[in-house]
Formats: structure tokens, C-alpha cells, sequence
């Protein structure tokens, strides 16, 4: 047995002929909601969205919940959605929260065309008021978080508070790019930085959460089981 520590940031085993594999297993998913990948990649945007990979995660998420009602917040254009719904049952509603009316449109054409619109609700405005209107059908099964980090804790908080116990709490980019944990630099990187911390410290706490940890993808997906 080896006496090596186990570190879950590191990337000795990443070699490119492993992220070749599983990027082949992956293959036949790539074409998934392709027209939305395309849209993301004509505009610019689609190194900002969830990979093939981390999309099957989500979609794994959302089958073991058992999410029939769910909230996703920061839409873009929809991809994410996407995997989010392709887990879900017939009969469940995913509410996409975006704030921004491009990407809005972008995410309700997507879902429109791939005939998801009976699943996915697509929400224009600030998150913190369309939180507050989706506070009335509490509680949640699931709850995916993927927007600004500054407002990390607040969505967190959020979870919290309107998810069922036992609900899934799940929130991408929780590396904050290696800046997690960063004191210097500029201002905005502190405020998102203090911010995550905040996120994490919350994420953490028992009496909110059972069970916390993160996964390793490339920017880190936190998951945490409402207590």
C-alpha cells in the first residue's frame, strides 16, 4: 500500500492520453444540443459553459436526486440546461434563471428547438428577484448554481433555505480559477474571492449541509445535500 498522500489537486495522472480516452467515451454525446454549442462558439462564449463531461455529470446528478423541481441559476445559453433537463423526468420542471435578455433568447430558441420547453422555464431578470418569486413553490429537489461569484453565498443561502432535505446542491467554477484562496491582485478578484470562501464556509456547515465536498473537474463543481 502506498504511503503517498492523496491530493485532490493533483494532476500527475492527467496525462493527454487519458483525457484522450475519456474524451472518445465521450464522443457520441459531443453532438448533443449541438446547435447550442454552435451558437455558444459562433458568439464567443462557449469556453464558459459546462463540457460534454461535466454535463453528464450533471445529468448523472439529476437522475440520483430525483429532482422533479429544480432551479438553475445563470442560464447562458442554455447548454447546461440541456444536460440538467436530460436527467429530469417527464413531468419535472427546471426553472433557468438569466439576467442578461441576449442570453435569455439564446436558451429559450435552444430549448424551443430541442423540444425541452415542457421541461425548462426560462426566467429574465435579476436572480434575486426571480429567487424570490421561486421561494413560493419551495421546496426544491435540486438547485445547480453557475452565475456570478460575488453572489455565490447569497444563492447558497438561498439553497439552503428552499430546498427539501435531503436536496442537491450543486455549483460550478468553485475553483474561482486557483484564486480561491488569492489576497492580493485586484479588487474585483479579492470580492469574488471573499466570496467563495464565504460560499464554502456555508457550504460546509452542518447545520445547512449533511454532506459537502468538492469534485476536481477543471474548475471545480461543489456539491452539497440539504440537511
Amino acid at each position: 500500500m502506498t504511503k503517498e498522500k492523496r491530493d485532490m489537486f493533483s494532476r500527475r495522472h492527467l496525462v493527454p492520453e487519458l483525457t484522450a480516452y475519456f474524451g472518445a467515451l465521450a464522443a457520441a454525446d459531443e453532438g448533443y444540443a449541438a446547435h447550442v454549442t454552435a451558437a455558444m462558439e459562433k458568439d464567443g462564449v462557449r469556453g464558459t459553459a459546462v463540457s460534454t463531461l461535466e454535463g453528464k455529470i450533471l445529468e448523472a446528478f439529476a437522475r440520483l436526486s430525483g429532482a422533479r423541481k429544480a432551479v438553475e441559476i445563470g442560464s447562458l445559453y442554455g447548454y447546461s440546461a440541456h444536460w440538467l433537463a436530460r436527467g429530469l423526468p417527464e413531468g419535472a420542471r427546471l426553472y433557468s434563471l438569466e439576467k442578461d435578455p441576449l442570453c435569455v433568447n439564446a436558451a429559450k430558441d435552444g430549448l424551443e428547438v430541442s423540444g425541452l420547453t415542457r421541461k425548462v422555464t426560462v426566467m429574465e431578470g435579476p436572480a434575486a428577484d426571480s429567487l424570490k418569486t421561486l421561494s413560493k413553490l419551495a421546496p426544491f429537489d435540486l438547485c445547480f448554481i453557475d452565475a456570478d461569484a460575488e453572489n455565490y453565498p447569497v444563492y447558497l443561502r438561498w439553497a439552503a433555505a428552499n430546498l427539501r432535505p435531503g436536496g442537491l446542491v450543486l455549483a460550478d467554477n468553485a475553483f474561482l480559477k486557483g484564486k480561491v484562496c488569492a489576497e492580493g491582485g485586484d479588487a474585483p478578484d479579492n470580492a469574488a474571492a471573499r466570496a467563495m470562501r464565504e460560499f464554502f464556509h456555508v457550504l460546509f456547515d452542518s447545520d445547512r449541509f449533511v454532506s459537502a465536498s468538492v469534485i476536481p473537474t477543471g474548475v471545480g463543481l461543489a456539491v452539497g445535500i440539504k440537511a
